[in-house]
């Protein structure tokens, strides 16, 4: 059985704390890097309740989308849409990404999703896209291996190609309009594709055989993210914020607590592998860093850790 590994996609650091929450978030520079399906699954199971009413309300809303696109009214379609996704993320807060972590970056994703929805919606190209997906998946094809249900190959990777196309062209062009400038910040476009790669990934994971798995986590690029990991060693820390105990793994700089959904500083300062001397550790330490003094890029949290 495969068990999937998260690897930090900016420092390359396995995720080794235990997380409660969808989004993987490294426990070593504090990047947003991947998400859980299964946890993902296990909130919208989460009640019963929640999501029948999610549900009853997402088709009402749906339903007054479809009306504005058939009349043509891009103006109510974004109205509906900015709806959706705010009952959307108010019914499921742990689906909210952890980097829209402020009111004023709330409403500025909102604006990004309802928006994103209506180019999309009103673009031929798109809508001819969506249908082909919708087909291609109904048309997956089911056999029996021993006693387990799996999809046939050719079917399913027919799928798997049209999907990785679509949405590499999807990201792309959503990422260099200059409207969504701020989206590199909030939900940057590397993380955002493997994360959509991720969620087929396992999603479609448990109805493939061994050999046509093998074949999609190469062809996705996650072969290496499959495998056994061992527990590093480390120290234990409060969180800045709401005072919790946090796991410190070493060589970590920041750690992400899943109580409060904000980042603690381990380290604060570092220094320079050239010149030894003390820098500041940025917001972001998984990135090469100049050092103030030298220049000579520094690297904080070394890849071969994953």
């Amino acid at each position: 059985m495969r068990i999937k590994k998260f690897s930090c996609i900016t420092c390359g650091g396995p995720k080794v704390n235990e997380y409660v929450l969808p989004y993987i978030m490294c426990d070593f520079c504090g990047s947003f890097t991947d998400i859980d399906f299964s946890v993902g699954m296990e909130k919208w199971n989460e009640s019963a309740l929640n999501t029948i009413n999610y549900q009853f309300r997402k088709v009402q809303l749906m339903n007054q989308s479809q009306q504005a696109l058939a009349q043509g009214d891009k103006k109510r379609y974004y109205s509906h849409q900015w709806e959706y996704w705010d009952f959307y993320y108010h019914s499921f807060p742990a689906y909210l990404p952890p980097t829209i972590d402020a009111p004023e970056k709330y409403r500025l994703y909102l604006a990004f999703c309802a928006e994103s929805s209506t180019d999309s919606a009103f673009d031929l190209k798109w809508q001819q896209y969506n249908a082909r997906q919708q087909q291609l998946q109904a048309g997956v094809r089911y056999v029996m291996n021993g006693f387990e249900r799996k999809a046939e190959s050719t079917s399913f990777f027919a799928l798997a190609e049209f999907f990785t196309q679509i949405m590499k062209e999807g990201m792309c062009s959503f990422y260099e309009d200059p409207r969504y400038a701020i989206m590199h910040e909030l939900l940057p476009e590397t993380v955002h594709l493997k994360m959509k790669m991720s969620m087929f990934v396992q999603a479609w994971l448990p109805y493939l055989t061994d050999g046509d798995a093998d074949k999609l986590l190469k062809m996705l690029g996650f072969s290496n993210e499959y495998v056994e990991m061992e527990r590093p060693q480390g120290h234990m820390i409060e969180c800045s914020a709401c005072k919790a105990t946090l796991f410190a793994p070493e060589g970590s700089y920041r750690v992400f607590c899943e109580k409060c959904r904000k980042s603690t500083s381990v380290k604060s300062i570092f220094y320079c592998m050239s010149c030894g001397s003390p820098n500041n550790v940025p917001n972001n330490p998984g990135r090469p860093i100049d050092c103030e003094r030298c220049g000579v890029v520094n690297r904080l949290v070394r890849p071969l850790l994953g």
